[in-house]
């Protein structure tokens, strides 16, 4: 079975933590002031990004970085 990658893991990551709030996608991508567009990317594993990126999402969930990473390192 293919391992999928560390940036799809991290999309996962954060779209669980996403979801388990009440804010949608787009609402939550206008929280923290991303182009709705970009996040989705972002949650699809399809948008390589900077942690200053990561730390802005986390930041609107309400969670440190390095539980995301740390989640991400443990999928599959």
């Amino acid at each position: 079975m293919k391992k999928r990658s560390f940036q799809v893991r991290i999309g996962e990551a954060i779209r669980k933590r996403r979801e388990a709030g009440p804010l949608n996608q787009e609402e939550f991508a206008d929280h923290i002031e991303m182009h709705r567009a970009y996040y989705g990317e972002i949650e699809r594993g399809k948008k390589d990004f900077r942690m200053t990126t990561l730390q802005r999402v986390c930041e609107g969930l309400d969670c440190p970085v390095w539980e995301v990473i740390r989640e991400a390192e443990s999928a599959d």
